[in-house]
């Protein structure tokens, strides 16, 4: 699967590109107004290659420093709870749930 149909899927969900080290880029969001956000990535931590690959929602503060992180069995799983929650803060509530329960840290 191409890149830009990864990218497209994840801007479908209101991500956009993001560069993180080593200029790769990957789906990146904006979740809080004081400038929480997340990153998608697969295991290696660059960009998914395929809907149906593992990934890992990493959440940050603005500082860049390090939350927590939910894995998924899939992009498509992952979008699934996305779209199940009207706001971002009931998102993060659902995603924190998802990785309680599965125990995907």
């Amino acid at each position: 699967m191409s890149s830009e149909t990864i990218v497209s899927f994840y801007e479908s969900l209101g991500f956009e590109e993001t560069e993180i080290d080593d200029g790769l880029i990957v789906p990146g969001i904006e979740l809080t107004p004081a400038g929480n956000y997340a990153l998608i990535t697969n295991d290696e931590g660059t960009m998914p290659t395929g809907l149906n690959q593992g990934i890992i929602f990493a959440y940050y503060t603005p500082e860049d420093s390090y939350l927590w992180s939910a894995s998924f069995k899939s992009s498509t799983a992952f979008k699934e709870l996305w779209t199940g929650a009207q706001t971002n803060e009931a998102r993060l509530d659902a995603i924190v749930k998802h990785r309680e329960a599965n125990e995907t840290f």
